[in-house]
Formats: structure tokens, sequence, C-alpha cells
């Protein structure tokens, strides 16, 4: 149990080091010069927002207003654990959940466009599948 413990820090960690990534549950955009992009991470099965990913998605959301982006996609994924049609639900629930939260943090919900993308991945419940990106489109 300890070796598949360490083993899965380990390929955690890589994981975060390969993309940049925070273990924590968020991630600072992806800087490419036509769409920036913000990751926000999410333990299995779940739809709570961590206070750091609530601050990544304030963070998207000033950058939406200073970029004056006219769209903001919310994708949203869940891993292949469990069932297609559960998976499917997850990632409309945190869908939605990062959309009220870009809402709340002043973003008209009318600049939102929901992609729940649901079961992504294989059966592996790594974070990079229980995700949502929020794509700043301008």
């Amino acid at each position: 149990m300890i070796c598949r413990i360490l083993d899965l820090c380990r390929l955690t960690f890589l994981f975060a080091a390969l993309t940049g990534a925070t273990v924590a549950g968020a991630q600072t955009p992806t800087n490419t010069a036509e769409t920036p992009r913000f990751l926000v991470y999410f333990d299995e099965f779940s739809a709570n927002l961590s206070d750091e990913a609530k601050a990544t998605i304030a963070d998207a959301a000033k950058r939406a207003r200073d970029a004056g982006a006219k769209i903001i996609v919310v994708q949203a994924r869940a891993s292949a654990t469990g069932r297609p049609e559960t998976n499917k639900y997850l990632a409309q629930t945190r869908s939605s959940i990062v959309a009220d939260q870009l809402e709340d943090d002043g973003i008209a919900r009318t600049m939102i466009r929901q992609e729940p993308i649901g079961q992504t991945g294989s059966s592996d419940p790594s974070v990079y599948n229980r995700r949502v990106d929020i794509i700043l489109e301008r």
C-alpha cells in the first residue's frame, strides 16, 4: 500500500513538473498568445472548489476583463473512473460551479459558454482528467 502511494506521489510530482501544474487544485494560465487558458483541478468525485481554485478563477475573470475577452469557454472533464453517465453529470456540475464563480467574480453570464466534456482519459483517476479548463477567447 505504501509503495502504491509513493508511486502515485512520484507520478503526480512528475506530471506537475512536466505541465507546470500545482497539485493543490489550480494552475495559473498557460500562456499562449492566442488563447490564455486557466486550469482548475478537482478531487476525485468532487465538484468543490478549493481556495486555490477560487483564486485561479478570480485571476481568469480579471484577465478576461483586462484583455477584453469576448467569450469565456468553460470545458469540464471527469476521469473515466465510474460510470460514463455519472462522469458526464459530474463534468456538468463542475462546469456550472466554475461558471457561477466566474459570475461571482464579475463576468456576465452571457460571456460564459459551458462545454461539459464528461469522461476523458483512462480509468486512471489522476488529477489531469479531473479538471475544468477556462479558455479566454478574444
